[in-house]
């Protein structure tokens, strides 16, 4: 597809078509004075050999508080941001030891939230005499190299009307010549040009909304144009005036799109969270074309931006490095090793930051992951792609700042992978057919004189088993988390593979494999399903004294509920709406009048939850007679009505639509201690809103695992909920294997376990509590029964007739 770029640029104004970086004119060759380096395209020139004897080996480490920011390094000071998590601080160390140099207070500290760890995001920019950095709130200051001492400062916010992304500003500043360029979002200033001496406005300029992107100067036919990317725009403007001289539309969205110049003119764009695209720019009479070459899914879900090397992206799809043909957009191969993390390029070779604290050097080769140098540097989490100045590697985790260099070293013994219980039945299998000569034959018995799969032995090991074809297969599953894998060992000569984890006693998860990078397969041993939940179609395993609960068994009575489709026009939403209305057996010959309960993302809970058989089977048991409402989100709203823009009118339409419709509809009794709002995940966040939002309608609320980041709890404890003000029944209950995400700060159980010591201290009590199963309605239609029973008991007397 070919898109006209309009063209702004004055007639006089001659613009060739090839792409290259403007070389910093600060800047020593061996420095890194910015984000993504001298150049802006995470490209070092200076020397990095590794030698036969030689290895990574840790100069100095220091601890540092929190953040996310990089390194910049200039004239011997390496300079970042960093939180001690009462403050945020602009940090200038001694590049050849570590040593503080100074340090400078940018405001009170960025609380992380929804996934997010504390402090600044953004990297500092350095100049011979000053350094420039954005603090996370907006805080754009400028310092004196030397004293850490500020020179001027500005609040992008209140000075230039800029626009906070979500999680803090981001986006680092670049200096061209006496303008310092900053992104800022927002009408009239997607990006802002600053006089560095003064911090002076000289021009702002662009419509579209910023997030995580960061400018980039490049040569253009010999002229320097600043590069701006904003949600839907990438520009070409003159960093001296702002002028437009070009732009396209992308229409990618919010994310962290950082463009890559590859060749003399085209441009690399992870526009959107599922997909890249490579542009190729070129000009006829006067004007700038466009065209898509191509787009791929070969590199996608990654906060890495890849780097370009002789005819090769370099970066990760996923959390797995990979190598893509820029010709094609084809992939040439992925890599598991080293892990998950952000890649720079230096002297050909990939250095390699993994979330998870190593460090590693390999070959940029289309032939495949190479590993030249490996050091586990740091124990906690990393997320900065690592800087590279004066011959040595500088890099930080959440908690420390380390320098890294190439020296002598003894022989590296790597530490071999902890195995789970190496005295288990299964483990001496193991070692039996790894030294048998006829293993095919013994791994045929063994299979066929097993039960089920996996194989639970004991009361707390499970040993998954995949067997077939591949040659990377892993686990993922609730025990492990979520966009996680855990390798399973490949018996040698042999196509079965292992994995052996522990699980509490009672304990109840949902895995699948994951076969050479791209195949998803649930496990065919296994006949056990979960149809719905974070893992899409997933097999499950249960442990020893994990119980079946009964209500899921289908319904063998002759006198069943029935379910109702209703459907009406709601004023609200403007839209026609559908609902399912649960009736118990009995509810037409007689007269009662029924409590009901009001169930939010009513088709996953009819569909997956299959509710109306487990109300079967509890009313007259240990439930009394009630009715069900299945409320059924709009059509691909995808969870918008639930937590996203459209709740507060979804929340309305349930109070004032579809409560008195069914009231009037069917004999209910009418009254909030006869309503219950139920809801799991993203509904039950529903459930609770709903219910503060619209105080006196339901008397009772529940949820399941509810999908509570840091803004929606903010949003619920906003409502004011007190049990003095509005008493309340309530449920609530969440997994040990909950979805959670190991290498970011976000844990649903954790989150609703913290949620319901809030409750408390307001002075409700809360039923419910952990429980040893993960996230899903494979998981949450295991507690039907028990959300029922809390608030719809079945006495005795009526249980006795």
């Amino acid at each position: 597809m070919r898109d006209l770029i309009t063209n702004y640029r004055k007639s006089g104004v001659i613009l060739a078509a090839g792409l290259l970086f403007a070389t910093a004119l600060f800047a020593a060759e061996d420095d890194w004075p910015r984000f993504r380096g001298s150049n802006m395209d995470a490209t070092a020139t200076g020397i990095l050999k590794v030698d036969e004897g030689q290895g990574l080996k840790i100069s100095w480490k220091k601890p540092l508080g929190s953040g996310y920011s990089s390194i910049s390094v200039m004239d011997g000071r390496a300079v970042t941001m960093f939180s001690d998590s009462t403050y945020d601080y602009i940090i200038a160390l001694d590049a050849d030891t570590g040593k503080e140099l100074w340090r400078f207070k940018i405001d009170s500290t960025y609380i992380g939230h929804d996934g997010s760890h504390n402090g600044p995001i953004s990297t500092p920019v350095i100049s011979r005499d000053r350094v420039y950095a954005l603090g996370p709130k907006g805080h754009l200051i400028a310092l004196d190299i030397q004293s850490g001492e500020k020179v001027w400062s500005r609040h992008i916010v209140e000075d230039l009307k800029a626009l906070a992304p979500v999680y803090g500003f981001a986006t680092s500043p670049v200096l061209d010549g006496d303008v310092l360029i900053v992104e800022t979002g927002g009408e009239g200033s997607t990006i802002s040009g600053l006089n560095k001496d003064t911090g002076e406005v000289l021009w702002s300029t662009g419509n579209d909304t910023v997030n995580y992107q960061s400018p980039i100067t490049i040569n253009l036919g010999g002229e320097v144009q600043l590069l701006c990317i904003g949600d839907k725009y990438l520009y070409g403007l003159a960093p001296g005036t702002g002028e437009l001289l070009w732009e396209y539309r992308h229409d990618g969205g919010s994310g962290s799109i950082n463009p890559v110049v590859v060749g003399k003119n085209k441009i690399f764009l992870q526009y959107k969270w599922s997909e890249s695209v490579m542009l190729e720019i070129t000009k006829e009479d006067s004007q700038y074309i466009a065209e898509e070459l191509w787009k791929t899914k070969n590199i996608k879900g990654t906060y890495n931006t890849p780097v370009y090397h002789d005819g090769h992206l370099y970066g990760y799809s996923s959390r797995f490095l990979t190598c893509v043909d820029v010709e094609t957009g084809n992939s040439v191969w992925k890599s598991r090793q080293p892990g998950d993390g952000f890649v720079i390029m230096v002297d050909g070779k990939l250095v390699i930051v993994t979330k998870k604290g190593g460090i590693y050097v390999a070959k940029a080769s289309p032939d495949g992951y190479v590993q030249l140098a490996g050091l586990q540097a740091f124990e906690s989490l990393a997320w900065t792609p690592a800087s590279f100045a004066n011959g040595r590697i500088f890099a930080r985790s959440l908690t420390e700042i380390a320098s890294i260099e190439i020296a002598k070293i003894d022989q590296l013994v790597t530490a071999a992978e902890k195995v789970v219980a190496p005295d288990s039945q299964f483990m001496n299998f193991i070692r039996k057919v790894t030294a048998a000569e006829n293993k095919t034959a013994l791994i045929d018995e063994f299979m066929a004189s097993q039960e089920a799969f996996p194989i639970v032995e004991g009361d707390d090991l499970v040993h998954f088993i995949y067997r077939g074809e591949g040659d990377d297969v892993v686990l993922q599953g609730d025990m492990i988390g979520f966009r996680q894998d855990q390798s399973m060992r490949r018996v040698e000569g042999t196509d079965l593979f292992y994995h052996t984890a522990r699980l509490l006693p009672d304990a109840r998860v949902g895995y699948r494999f994951a076969i050479d990078f791209e195949k998803i397969s649930t496990d065919s041993l296994n006949a056990d399903r979960n149809q719905a939940g974070v893992f899409g179609t997933s097999s499950w395993v249960s442990m020893p004294e994990w119980v079946a609960p009964k209500h899921l068994e289908p319904y063998g009575n002759e006198t069943p509920g029935r379910v109702d489709s209703l459907r009406f026009d709601s004023k609200i939403t403007e839209l026609n709406r559908k609902l399912d209305i649960y009736l118990p057996a009995g509810y037409d010959e007689s007269d009662m009048k029924y409590p009901v309960a009001y169930i939010h993302g009513g088709a996953l809970a009819l569909n997956f939850g299959q509710q109306p058989n487990s109300l079967n089977n509890l009313i007259g048991e240990s439930v009394a007679p009630l009715i069900a409402v299945f409320i059924h989100q709009k059509p691909n709203s995808q969870g918008e009505e639930l937590t996203g823009d459209l709740k507060e009118k979804y929340a309305q339409m349930v109070a004032e639509e579809i409560v008195p419709l069914i009231d009037k509809k069917y004999r209910t009794v009418r009254s909030s201690e006869a309503r219950a709002s139920i809801g799991a995940g993203f509904s039950g966040f529903m459930a609770f809103y709903s219910t503060w939002k619209h105080p006196g309608v339901f008397g009772k609320v529940a949820s399941q695992s509810t999908f509570l980041l840091t803004e929606a709890e903010n949003e619920l404890k906003s409502l004011k909920p007190d049990a003095g003000n509005q008493p309340l029944e309530i449920y609530l209950d969440w997994g040990t294997y909950d979805i959670r995400s190991p290498l970011e700060g976000w844990d649903i159980g954790r989150e609703n376990s913290r949620f319901s010591d809030y409750l408390k201290e307001k002075g409700f009590t809360v039923a419910g509590g952990e429980v040893h199963d993960g996230f899903g309605w494979g998981s949450w239609r295991n507690r039907t029964d028990k959300v029922f029973e809390v608030f719809f008991p079945m006495e005795k007397a009526q249980k006795m007739n």
